[in-house]
């Protein structure tokens, strides 16, 4: 069946060309196919298993955002990493998962698309694009299952602010906590800038990395476990990955509560 849609107000996952144009006002959708439909299936189920084994492995921050200050000096030893979700988002991105829904853009205004939602849509459809289906299929840098989490976070909240490979790093001097405050511009029509110590707070792409590059195991899954860590789970975190973040809410918290931590 093919249907037409208002590209208007979605979030479009497009990361190879930040400079792209805007997708058209009204997209091509059709439904999958049997092929399609198991691949899209395959990748739900690899980021639940993903998300479940971090809830598992106790890899989440709490509702204590981290107080930190800024610093134009050198960081010692940081913590380096892109969000610190906390374990009701993760439970929550699970929930979505389970409801949604996919679909086939075939009309997009560029290659270099992944997939894209409108946020308030209740049947949480998530249409996929061109480069969805050449990507991979494990845990990876722009990878199907990270592509599906970076979706569905949409539905809870977060935006596109940058599709860069944007780090959060923090240190500790004296009992206190600081990080850099360098600034990044959002390309576009209404260009923005955000400190990018910040702006990983609700950056869906820095949700997906948390995921693909920084919890990833660093071996290869090879004889039924990866060699990094034993693990047995293909779907998997690693528990041997730098996690000194998560903690950081137990001496660097304050009370009020966020979407997710990034900071």
């Amino acid at each position: 069946m093919i249907k037409y849609v208002k590209a208007q107000g979605s979030y479009m996952c497009r990361k190879e060309d930040s400079t792209a144009s805007d997708p058209a006002e009204e997209s091509i959708v059709i439904d999958l196919d049997k092929n399609e439909a198991k691949i899209a299936e395959n990748a739900r189920a690899a980021a639940k298993e993903i998300l479940k084994d971090a809830l598992e492995k106790n890899m989440y921050g709490t509702d204590q955002p981290i107080q930190f200050g800024y610093t134009c000096g050198d960081l010692v030893d940081p913590y380096k990493f892109c969000a610190i979700p906390t374990k009701d988002v993760i439970s929550n991105m699970l929930g979505k998962l389970d409801k949604v829904k996919f679909k086939k853009e075939i009309a997009s205004s560029c290659d270099c698309d992944y997939a894209y939602v409108f946020p308030t849509d209740k049947e949480c459809i998530v249409y996929l694009c061109k480069q969805f289906w050449q990507a991979p299929t494990n845990l990876e840098k722009d990878s199907q299952p990270g592509t599906l989490i970076h979706e569905v976070s949409h539905f809870l909240g977060t935006e596109d602010i940058t599709y860069e490979e944007l780090y959060v790093e923090v240190h500790e001097v004296n009992e206190r906590l600081f990080g850099k405050s360098n600034v990044i511009t959002i390309r576009g029509a209404e260009a923005t800038q955000h400190a990018a110590i910040e702006a990983g707070q609700m950056n869906a792409n820095s949700l997906e990395y948390e995921y693909e590059t920084v919890l990833n195991h660093e071996g290869s899954y090879l004889n039924g476990s990866y060699k990094c860590c034993g693990e047995t789970k293909r779907n998997s975190v690693c528990q041997r990955r730098d996690t000194g973040h998560y903690h950081l809410h137990k001496n660097f918290g304050k009370p009020k509560g966020i979407f997710f931590n990034a900071l």
